[in-house]
């Protein structure tokens, strides 16, 4: 039974696990990660690279994430 007559739309079994897992993975490393990152010691740190550190890099990683995930748009 086809759901669907385009088959440039129809998506593998393997591509629907792989993009599952890697979300699961996404959820539960991420604040794992974002934890690390804010209680980090920045004792002796200059306040430039603390700002960096804490409030960029956190949003280059979203930025990463949502940049991996979600579709180019090439294939239309």
């Amino acid at each position: 039974m086809k759901l669907s007559k385009d088959k440039r739309a129809a998506m593998s079994a393997g591509v629907v696990i792989t993009i599952a897992v890697g979300f699961l993975l996404v959820a539960i490393l991420f604040p794992m990660a974002m934890e690390s990152v804010m209680n980090a010691t920045t004792t002796n740190w200059n306040a430039a690279v603390i700002t960096i550190f804490q409030v960029l890099l956190p949003i280059l990683v979203i930025i990463g994430v949502a940049i991996r995930y979600i579709p180019s748009g090439k294939g239309t």
